[in-house]
């Protein structure tokens, strides 16, 4: 058995776990071996997100432990010693500022003790009311600067706090009822009532509107003036009848007497039974002009409003209403016309047609159409129809085409001194030169042979597009007995299409 001494040393940091200890139990006699570093000691924290007291580094040597010393983080306010082998934390009041604090939800304040700095009543500066004893009832205001004061009790229904200029702060009081107004006051309630059965001032109304309940606004308080059903349409009348009136027509309904339903200003001799006029002018002024208007369009493909004038119409057997256009008469200059305008595409405003005060009917411009009925002359000492006629239009002696401005004439004359042959214009120049707008549309011209040989005639031949209808010749004039010549023919241009057209021998 090897001594002891012939042993070598084990440091105590090179124990691992291959080491043990030779262990014999006295009663048992059976030996056992005990790991070694289970000797040493073993550092740990019990509690839950705490700070450990020992560094991460405790043990050295495997059984000396290594403790965290104690100290303060603000001396101000707390103090580390050791008293009695206790450690001994310490808190100074005097260095904890409540402005650091969190006082959210809980204060820390639970109740002021006055009596080391407040005497008697406490002052508005020292944040009291500066009153000793307050009424019931009362309200604190400000009677003056850092000066708290209470009112009388408001012990009576219906008293406010209203403002006092003079006094610089308001005074209990309750409302004055004014003209037509009616004030009832209650406990906790103010009842205001208008009364208008008299009402001589002005009423403005602001933003507000008027309930009439039924009622008229008249001059004399019965029923006449204007009412506002209660459908929303408007009425007004000038004498007493039914409420029931507002189940008319049109949201504004004026019924007057039976002479006079609309009359705006003053009335002349011809509108004294039904009127819309403006007020007379002063002497020396022009009359105001008076406009209706339909509504414009908003904007985009919206078509203007319409203003249609509609006479009346019979249910029996009578006649329908006229619509009357009447121009102004005139007591020594001349009568005023009525006048039909219409915008261009350009727009310019421009009459059409005109009535003037010798009933004449003027196309100022623009055409003429009868689409679908006949135009009936049926004047008995007059003319049936004046047309204006120039000079006649002359064609050469030659091959000269026959212009369509010759034509558009009326009369087309010529003297050749040979057998002549002489083209239309085209058809498209005779569409366009003689305004032919649609298919159908015709115009007749009348070409004269002024020779009186009997023998040099004139035969017109188409140009591009013409068609041509019947004997084109035009013979000479010949005066002698049995003469089968007049000099004259006449022809009647019809429009087939854009660029084509007929022309007819119709004499």
């Amino acid at each position: 058995m090897a001594e002891i001494t012939s042993l070598s040393t084990l440091a105590k940091t090179s124990v691992d776990a291959n080491e043990f200890l030779l262990v014999a139990n006295s009663s048992t006699k059976a030996a056992k071996k005990l790991q070694l570093q289970t000797l040493f000691p073993a550092v740990s924290t019990a509690g839950t997100s705490s700070e450990t007291l020992y560094t991460s580094a405790t043990l050295t040597n495997k059984n000396q432990i290594v403790f965290k010393g104690i100290a303060s983080g603000d001396t101000g306010l707390l103090t580390v010693a050791t008293t009695s082998s206790n450690i001994v934390l310490t808190v100074l009041e005097a260095g904890i500022d409540l402005s650091l604090c969190n006082n959210a939800t809980s204060g820390f304040l639970t109740a002021v003790d006055f009596s080391g700095t407040v005497t008697g009543t406490c002052a508005v500066t020292n944040g009291g009311t500066g009153l000793s004893t307050i009424v019931k009832g009362a309200i604190l205001y400000a009677s003056a600067d850092d000066a708290i004061s209470a009112t009388s009790a408001m012990s009576t229904d219906g008293q406010l706090l209203i403002g006092h200029t003079a006094n610089g702060y308001p005074s209990v009081a309750t409302l004055t009822a004014g003209s037509n107004m009616t004030v009832t006051n209650g406990g906790g309630s103010i009842t205001l009532a208008a009364s208008l059965s008299s009402l001589a001032a002005n009423l403005d109304t602001g933003s507000f509107n008027i309930d009439l309940n039924t009622n008229y606004i008249s001059d004399d308080g019965s029923d006449r003036g204007i009412y506002v059903h209660t459908n929303g349409k408007t009425i007004l009348n000038d004498s007493g009848s039914t409420l029931t009136t507002g189940d008319a027509t049109g949201q504004l309904n004026i019924q007057g007497t039976t002479t006079t339903a609309i009359k705006i200003g003053n009335s002349g001799a011809y509108q004294a039974n039904y009127d819309i006029t403006t007020t007379t002018s002063a002497s020396g002024t022009n009359g105001a002009k008076l406009q209706i208007y339909a509504g414009t369009a908003g904007g985009g493909d919206k078509a203007g409003g319409t203003l249609a004038l509609f006479g009346g119409t019979a249910t029996g057997s009578g006649a329908g209403g006229n619509v009357d256009v009447l121009a102004g008469d005139a007591a020594s200059g001349t009568p005023g016309s009525v006048q039909l305008r219409t915008y261009t595409t350009g727009g310019s405003a421009t009459t059409a047609v005109t009535v003037d005060s010798s009933q004449d009917v003027t196309v100022e411009s623009g055409n003429l159409f009868v689409s679908a009925k006949p135009i009936y002359a049926r004047a008995s000492s007059t003319a049936a129809f004046i047309q204006y006629q120039g000079a006649p239009a002359t064609t050469d002696d030659g091959t000269t085409a026959v212009s369509a401005a010759n034509i558009l004439t009326g009369i087309v004359q010529c003297t050749p001194t040979a057998d002549r042959s002489k083209a239309t214009d085209t058809a498209s120049n005779l569409v366009s030169g003689l305004d032919l707008t649609a298919d159908n549309d015709s115009f007749d011209f009348s070409f004269i042979n002024l020779t009186t040989d009997g023998q040099d005639n004139v035969t017109l031949t188409g140009g591009t597009g013409v068609t041509l209808v019947g004997n084109m010749v035009i013979h000479a004039q010949d005066a002698t007995d049995d003469a089968v010549s007049i000099g004259v023919g006449r022809f009647r241009i019809r429009r087939t299409g854009a660029s084509a057209v007929t022309m007819y021998r119709i004499g």
